[in-house]
């Protein structure tokens, strides 16, 4: 079984301004007779800055990404913001 989401990470406040990572999430897990093994991983997608009235959203090559865009695809996005 495997399975894949995108999801808001645990933000980061700092002097003034607060930094949420969106990560994809990866489970997989497998079973063969009487065993089970599974494994997880964590892959950085973007960085959302939030200061004051200020948003801006980057990719982790550090190009920006359109906000609106991003918190309709991203679930939970919009109740951090």
């Amino acid at each position: 079984m495997e399975k894949e989401e995108i999801i808001v990470d645990t933000p980061v406040e700092y002097s003034g301004f607060t930094v949420i990572p969106v990560v994809q999430v990866n489970t997989h897990c497998f079973s063969k007779k009487k065993r089970v093994s599974a494994y997880c991983t964590k892959n950085p997608l973007f960085v959302v800055i939030v200061k004051e009235n200020d948003i801006k959203a980057f990719d982790m090559d550090g190009s920006p990404v359109v906000i609106d865009e991003l918190i309709d695809a991203v679930p939970g996005l919009r109740e951090m913001i």
